[in-house]
């Protein structure tokens, strides 16, 4: 034990002469009515601990009443700071008091009046002291002198009672420690608790305060996917002209936990002290005042008024001793209460200490105050951290037992919540514990959301993302939670030139973006705004959609917004905006993919069924799907079925558009059954309608019908002329309608080639291009060049070929349309290779693979990867041949049922055992390889 104690408690000048650092003995010493609470409550705790055994009856019930006065002091000193004189009395009062108990031997009868007393002098002093605090600080003018004179008359019948017990104003605590020890011994345990008080006074920082003061809570036990981050936070800290470092990102993102993991680190114990890292939780700070209260709680530190910082920032400028504060979840503070400029005041007073590091997390998307922070925003895991994570949370909540189906179910929950660090906590929490798989957490997040990410030990998200919205800098902007509602219904968010359309009655987008960002709501992936996609991250997504949170009203406005959206981007290939249109439309396609698939059979808004057949063929030009093109098919006959429907044609119309954009999509997948059953129906559809106002359409699909069966081929060469024959005449039903009956030549021209009259198919083909060219219709040019340059090859004519391939290529990409893109690569990449220019061939190649990736056809990215294979050999690498060979294989094998699948699989299989016998290749073995049928 300790034989020095602080004069502040009654020790002599030349012993704080021997404790105080010699820079700090100059300033103020604090008075001992500042540390009477945190004293007076430790010595009450031991006290308590004793009583029984003490033959005070009395003694415990003293000591508290007392504890109340002094906490009473405390609170009203705002009022009337001559309470500090009290707190004084009243503390020395207690010490008296516990000073006069005889040790073994019975307590007179003098002696417990005089207790009973002082007791009843602390009870009035209570109803005193609660007059006071009841006052607040505006009043103090005109209640001051009756404030000084209660407060005086407290004192004077404390002093009295205090006269009756013979102790000095300055009882000497050394000495009355000394003498509980002795009196005491047997209860050396517990007595030891208020000589430990008592040191602690002597620590930097570690005095009682106006706030309760609360512990570092510890840091996670493993962190995921974030090492490299804490390090790299570490290292700023660690350096003084780096060292104001602010982690910023939404709610459930581990803010906290890293932060904590940062003060846990090598480098952080390294350069602070561990009584000067200080952990400021800031989450109940809801106005300046509260904040500098548990400033002061937190760095204990006490002053005798707590509405200024100069007192904290004195003691943190004692001395040049480096420290560290963590002001933790500062948005409380920044975001919600209603006087920021005092809070900045705050913040720029701490930050102008260059030997204080500051590391604040805030769930914001900006950093607080004018200062040079180190943004350190937090981005979601990474797929395999998510995986690593939610595989250990789930182990531990299942008693140990592991996760055992880690496959895509797994992957895919884990995309749906957004690789969010809670969201993935909480989900393999409740998993765990109820040996939930992931496929069935998948099943749950799509039908009940968010609701399944609940929890007992952690905050929920729905609590996490509720707070965030009653954030005060949110409320403030009416526009702000119109907009998040809007743009929760925008699952790939969109960028701010288009927020115009999708929230048109929004005055401000900008400002209410900002709002939203500086509440963690939305997030923002690039710093122009026009460019950057600002999107809702999939957790609050779920939370906006369930309990009524978007009203009917935006629903509506948001789906007539994509509808009209959809519509203004409206175009086919042979149409001067197309290219553009297929721009903005993929900017927003998931968007739209969402919305229109959300369309209810029972409430057919107007502009849907068209905004859904033309996203429908839009799709077929760029990623078929039949998943949406079979949607609007369903939605167009139930509106055609609709007994309210106004124009019973148009309506028709739309069934017969909504079975063509299907069959188109399904031709694009080589699911060619499924693609001649839909051209047929939407061609005797559009051959019905009244006047043959739709006959060129009727003509269209059946020549989509008859380039269909060649590749079926389960048509004999009469049936395909025929069908050829009734289109061209539908599609040449008004000969003034010049497009169409180019179109008529086209698709002449193109049965000719596989007729075998190249010379007649040169000679319609050159007659379409002639009329596209005047049209500027670019596609169907690039069309009918494809099969002129196919001709010209057939007919033996290379140079000629090329030379038309290479036009076909240019007008095709003039287009836009991909699937023509790739035809035209694959055709231009043969014509060299026939020419044995195989470098020439080869990036034009790559680029073929590419462009069928993106399409997705299997047999166009099959035949693709056959031509690498075969380029690779033709160069002798064969490890290049073997890998494209068997990539070629799979694809083909997916369309296995298909005349192009079967030999284009039988080639593959058959090249691939040639090279796997060979250790290497040479001219020989290429010539022996099986070319790619056909050639052109």
């Amino acid at each position: 034990m300790t034989t020095c104690i602080p004069w502040r408690f009654g020790g002599t000048k030349t012993q704080i002469s021997q404790q105080v650092p010699l820079a700090q003995k100059d300033r103020t010493v604090p008075r001992a009515a500042m540390y009477a609470v945190s004293g007076g409550r430790a010595l009450a705790d031991a006290i308590n601990g004793v009583s029984d055994l003490i033959p005070l009856p009395f003694l415990s019930a003293f000591v508290d009443i007392a504890i109340k006065v002094l906490e009473a002091c405390e609170e009203a000193t705002a009022i009337e700071e001559n309470l500090m004189d009290l707190q004084d009395r009243v503390y020395e009062l207690m010490l008296a008091v516990v000073n006069t108990v005889p040790v073994n031997r019975k307590v007179s009868i003098a002696l417990q009046d005089k207790v009973r007393r002082l007791q009843f002098i602390l009870d009035n002093m209570l109803l005193d002291i609660a007059k006071i605090k009841a006052q607040k600080k505006i009043l103090l003018l005109f209640f001051h002198n009756l404030n000084k004179d209660r407060v005086d008359r407290c004192v004077n019948r404390l002093k009295a009672a205090l006269e009756q017990f013979t102790v000095v104003s300055q009882l000497q605590v050394e000495d009355l420690l000394d003498k509980i020890r002795a009196d005491y011994s047997a209860f050396g345990a517990q007595l030891n608790r208020i000589e430990d008080a008592v040191n602690q006074t002597t620590q930097p920082h570690n005095a009682p305060s106006a706030y309760p003061r609360q512990d570092m809570p510890p840091t996670a036990r493993r962190l995921f996917g974030r090492e490299a981050l804490i390090d790299e936070i570490a290292s700023l800290l660690s350096v003084e002209s780096t060292s104001r470092v602010c982690i910023t990102g939404a709610g459930g993102m581990g803010k906290t936990s890293v932060a904590l993991a940062v003060v846990e680190s090598a480098p952080i114990t390294t350069t602070f002290k561990k009584e000067y890292i200080f952990w400021i939780p800031c989450i109940e700070a809801k106005s300046s005042d509260l904040l500098r209260r548990i400033l002061y709680a937190q760095l204990r530190i006490t002053a005798e008024t707590y509405d200024s910082l100069d007192a904290l920032i004195d003691e943190l400028n004692a001395t040049k001793e480096r420290r560290l504060l963590l002001l933790d979840n500062f948005e409380t503070p920044w975001l919600s209460g209603q006087d920021r400029d005092k809070i900045v005041h705050i913040l720029q007073r701490l930050a102008a200490l260059s030997h204080v590091a500051l590391l604040v997390t805030m769930t914001s998307g900006f950093t607080p105050g004018d200062i040079q922070w180190h943004q350190r925003p937090l981005a979601p895991l990474s797929a395999a951290a998510a995986r690593a994570a939610f595989k250990a949370k789930y182990q531990d909540s299942a008693g140990g037992q592991e996760l055992m189906e880690d496959g895509k179910e797994l992957d895919d929950f884990l995309a749906s919540i957004g690789y969010m660090p809670l969201a993935i906590t909480l989900a393999a929490a409740s998993g765990g514990r109820l040996r939930v798989s992931p496929a069935d957490l998948l099943r749950d997040w799509r039908t009940a959301g968010i609701g399944i990410l609940s929890g007992h030990e952690i905050l929920s998200m729905d609590e996490t993302i509720r707070v965030s919205m009653e954030r005060g800098v949110v409320q403030s902007n009416p526009d702000a939670l119109t907009l998040l509602a809007i743009l929760s219904m925008l699952p790939a968010g969109t960028t701010g030139k288009n927020l115009r359309w999708w929230a048109p009655s929004i005055a401000s987008p900008f400002a209410a973006v900002q709002t939203l960002r500086a509440a963690a709501l939305v997030e923002q992936d690039d710093v122009s705004f026009p460019t950057a996609r600002i999107f809702v991250c999939p957790t609050i997504q779920s939370y906006m959609s369930q309990q009524n949170r978007i009203s009917i009203e935006i629903r509506d406005q948001v789906h007539d917004a994509c509808y009209k959206f959809v519509l203004d981007h409206r175009s086919i290939p042979d149409d001067h905006k197309f290219k553009d249109d297929l721009a903005a439309l993929a900017t927003e396609g998931t968007n739209i993919q969402g919305l229109l698939m959300d369309v209810d059979v029972q409430n057919v808004r107007p502009n849907a069924v068209d905004a859904l057949i033309a996203f429908g063929f839009y799709q077929s030009w760029t990623k078929p799907s039949a998943k949406l093109a079979s949607h609007t098919l369903k939605i167009a006959q139930a509106a055609n079925n609709d007994p309210h429907v106004v124009d019973s044609n148009a309506a028709a119309r739309r069934v017969a558009e909504a079975h063509r954009c299907l069959a188109t999509n399904f031709f694009a997948l080589d699911r060619f059954v499924k693609a001649d059953k839909h051209f047929k129906e939407a061609s005797d559809l559009f051959k019905n309608v009244p006047e043959g106002t739709d006959l060129p359409l009727s003509g269209e699909c059946l020549m989509e019908l008859t380039r269909l069966w060649r590749y079926m081929k389960g048509k004999g060469n009469d049936e395909l002329d025929s069908c050829v024959r009734e289109a061209e005449a539908r599609l040449s039903h008004n000969e003034h309608e010049r497009y169409y009956v180019a179109r008529a030549f086209l698709g002449l021209g193109e049965h000719l080639y596989f007729r075998k009259r190249r010379d007649e198919s040169i000679e319609c083909l050159s007659r379409a291009n002639e009329i596209f060219r005047e049209l500027n219709c670019p596609a169907s040019a690039g069309r009918a060049l494809y099969y002129m340059a196919r001709a010209y090859a057939a007919l033996n004519e290379p140079d000629k070929a090329l030379l038309v391939g290479r036009d076909a290529l240019a007008k095709s990409e003039e287009s836009g349309e991909l699937g023509l893109i790739c035809r035209s690569l694959k055709l231009v990449a043969r014509l060299f290779m026939a020419a044995k220019r195989y470098e020439e061939a080869l990036p034009i190649i790559t680029q073929s693979v590419t462009s069928c990736q993106s399409q997705g056809g299997p047999i166009g990215i099959a035949q693709s990867l056959e031509l690498l294979a075969y380029n690779c050999a033709a160069r002798m690498d064969l490890a290049g041949a073997r890998i494209a060979y068997e990539g070629a294989q799979a694809q083909f094998a997916k369309r296995g049922s298909t005349r192009l699948g079967k030999r284009g699989g039988a080639r593959c299989t058959e090249n691939l055992e040639k090279l796997r016998s060979l250790s290497g290749l040479d001219q020989e073995s290429f010539v022996n390889l099986t070319k790619f049928v056909p050639l052109y």
